[in-house]
C-alpha cells in the first residue's frame, strides 16, 4: 500500500480514537455532574440506569416494598405470605447507593472502566441490600408453625372385604423455626428476591406404629361364620341364620385412639342384618334388634354361641257364629281378663260374628328371660305332663287339671315363681311345691302343684290323678311336685293344649 495511503488511514483512525475518547470523557462527565446512576445499572431485577438516587430509591420501594408475595414451602405444599410477615425489606436507600457508586470513588480510569461495562459488556447488575429483622422473623415463623405442622398418622387397620389388613402409622412433621430463621438470617436476600422461604422441618413419629395386635384380634372375630339360633318359645321352634365373614367384617368398626387403633362390634351395624332375618319369619314374629343385637356382639366378641328369642306382635281374631269368650280365649290361648283389657269397650256378653278383636302379644305372658333348653307340655285330654331338656323328653306324669266350671286355661306360659308351700284362701287349700305359670285374673296364680291339702290336714285328690279335680291348677303327685319344683327354674316355658 503506497505510503500516503498508510498515513491517511492512520490518521482515520486517530481522528475515530479521539473521537470516541471525547464522547466516552463526555458521557462519563455528565453522570459524574449530573449525579444519575450509570445506564444499563440495575439491582433487584428493576433497570436503574440514567436515574438519579431519589427516583431509584422510588422506583425500588415500588417493586419491593409494595406488597409483594412470599411463597412458603416445605417440599411437598406451599403456602402465600407477605415478606413483611417474617421481617423481610428490600434497604432501598442502600441498595440505590450502591447503583449510584457505580463509577464513582474508583478515579478517572476506574469510571470510565465502569461506564465501559455497563455501556457495552452487559450492563452491571448491584447486589439489592435485604434488611431483617430477626424478632419479626420469629414471630412470624412461629405464627406458622401450626398450619404447617403436618400431624402424624397412627398405625391403623383396615377392614377390606371379610379381612383385615394393617395400615402402618405415617411419620408427620413440624417447622423447626430454629433452623429456618438461622437459614434465613444468614441470607435473606435470596428468599425475598427468589420470592420463596425454604421451612425447614422435623419429623414427628407416629406414637402407634405397629397395629399387628388389634389386626390378630379383628381376625380372630372373623375367623368363622356365625351361627345364630332363633328360638321361638310359643312354637317350640329353632331356625339357624349364619352370618357370613363378610356380614361379620361389616359389623366391626374401627376407632383410632391416642392408644392406637381399637375395634369393637358395633351393635347399630348388625341392627340391618337382625331386620333381613326378620322379614322372613312371618307375622306377628320378628326380632327386636335393640335387645338382639348386644346378644350377638357379645357372642362374636366371646365366640359363643348365641340363641335369640323371637318376639310376637299383637293379632286379631274375628268372631264366629257361635264363639264366647271363652271359647276364643281357647282357641288362643290367651286368659280371658287380658283380651277384655286389650278391648275395653267389648261387651262379653255381646258377641257378634265378623267382629274383630285385639289379642295381645303372647310374649306378655312370658314375662321372664326364656330357658331355650327345658319346656313342659301339658295335655288336657290326656291329664299326661311331660318334661323335655335339650329336645328329649326326659320325665312323664299323670296329672290332673281343672274341672270343667274352673278349667285350666290352654296356651304358652312359663315358670314364673316358686313357693312351697302356698295357700289358697278361697278354697282353705294348702299347696306343696307350687309353681305359679299364669294369671287366670289378675292376681290369681296358676300353676303346678303337688297334692293339695285342707287346713285339717286332709290330703285331696290323691285317688283321681289322670282326671280333671283342681279349679284350674295342674296337680302331681307329691314325689313327681317336688321333682319338678327343683328341675323347673323360673323361666321354662309351658305349653298346655287341650
Amino acid at each position: 500500500m503506497p505510503l500516503a495511503a498508510l498515513l491517511g488511514a492512520g490518521i482515520g483512525v486517530a481522528v475515530f480514537a479521539i473521537i470516541g475518547g471525547v464522547t466516552l470523557l463526555s458521557v462519563y462527565g455528565y453522570f459524574q455532574l449530573s449525579g444519575a446512576i450509570y445506564p444499563r445499572v440495575s439491582a433487584a431485577d428493576v433497570n436503574l440506569g440514567s436515574l438519579t438516587y431519589g427516583e431509584a430509591v422510588a422506583a425500588l420501594d415500588t417493586e419491593w416494598n409494595g406488597g409483594q408475595g412470599l411463597t412458603l414451602s416445605d417440599g411437598t405444599q406451599t403456602w402465600q405470605a407477605s415478606p413483611a410477615e417474617f421481617g423481610l425489606a428490600l434497604d432501598s436507600e442502600a441498595t440505590a447507593q450502591r447503583a449510584l457508586d457505580i463509577g464513582r470513588g474508583g478515579g478517572l480510569m476506574g469510571g470510565l472502566f465502569d461506564l465501559l461495562d455497563a455501556l457495552f459488556f452487559g450492563g452491571v447488575e448491584v447486589e439489592p441490600v435485604v434488611s431483617i429483622d430477626e424478632a419479626q422473623a420469629r414471630t412470624g415463623l412461629e405464627a406458622w408453625a401450626d398450619t404447617v405442622r403436618v400431624a402424624p398418622q397412627n398405625a391403623t387397620i383396615r377392614i377390606e372385604g371379610a379381612d383385615v389388613a394393617a395400615v402402618p402409622g405415617v411419620p408427620g412433621s413440624a417447622l423447626d423455626v430454629e433452623a429456618t430463621l438461622a437459614t434465613l438470617s444468614a441470607n435473606p436476600g435470596a428468599a425475598l428476591i427468589d420470592g420463596t422461604l425454604a421451612l425447614q422441618t422435623s419429623s414427628i413419629a407416629p406414637e402407634v406404629a405397629d397395629a399387628s395386635p388389634v389386626v390378630e384380634q379383628a381376625r380372630r372375630w372373623l375367623a368363622a361364620p356365625l351361627d345364630v339360633a332363633i328360638y321361638d318359645p310359643i312354637s317350640d321352634e329353632t331356625l339357624v341364620q349364619t352370618a357370613t365373614r363378610e356380614d361379620l367384617a361389616a359389623w366391626l368398626a374401627v376407632e383410632n385412639t391416642s392408644q392406637g387403633p381399637q375395634v369393637s362390634v358395633d351393635e347399630a351395624r348388625i341392627a340391618p342384618w337382625l331386620e333381613n332375618v326378620s322379614a322372613t319369619l312371618g307375622s306377628p314374629r320378628s326380632l327386636d334388634a335393640a335387645k338382639n343385637a348386644p346378644l350377638i356382639s357379645a357372642a362374636l366378641r366371646e365366640g359363643k354361641p348365641v340363641t335369640l328369642i323371637v318376639s310376637h306382635g299383637p293379632t286379631t281374631y274375628t268372631v264366629q257364629s257361635g264363639d264366647t269368650l271363652t271359647r276364643i280365649a281357647w282357641k288362643t290361648g290367651m286368659p280371658i281378663w287380658r283380651i277384655m283389657e286389650a278391648n275395653p269397650s267389648l261387651n262379653a256378653d255381646v258377641l257378634s260374628a265378623g267382629q274383630t278383636l285385639t289379642i295381645p302379644s303372647k310374649d306378655d305372658l312370658l314375662p321372664l328371660p326364656v330357658i331355650p333348653h327345658k319346656r313342659l307340655v301339658v295335655s288336657i285330654s290326656q291329664q299326661r305332663l311331660w318334661a323335655y331338656e335339650n329336645g328329649q323328653m326326659i320325665r312323664e306324669f299323670v296329672i290332673s287339671t281343672g274341672i270343667d266350671r274352673s278349667p285350666t286355661q290352654p296356651g304358652v306360659f312359663q315358670v314364673q315363681s316358686h313357693e312351697d308351700p302356698a295357700y289358697a284362701s278361697a278354697w282353705d287349700l294348702w299347696m306343696p311345691t307350687f309353681l305359679g305359670i299364669y294369671e287366670a285374673w289378675p292376681g290369681f296364680m296358676n300353676g303346678f302343684h303337688g297334692l293339695p291339702t285342707l287346713s285339717n290336714g286332709v290330703t285331696l285328690w290323691a285317688d283321681i290323678l289322670g282326671r280333671p279335680a283342681s279349679y284350674g291348677c295342674i296337680i302331681l303327685d307329691l314325689d313327681d311336685g317336688e321333682w319338678l319344683y327343683t328341675w323347673a327354674e323360673e323361666g321354662v316355658v309351658t305349653e298346655i293344649v287341650e
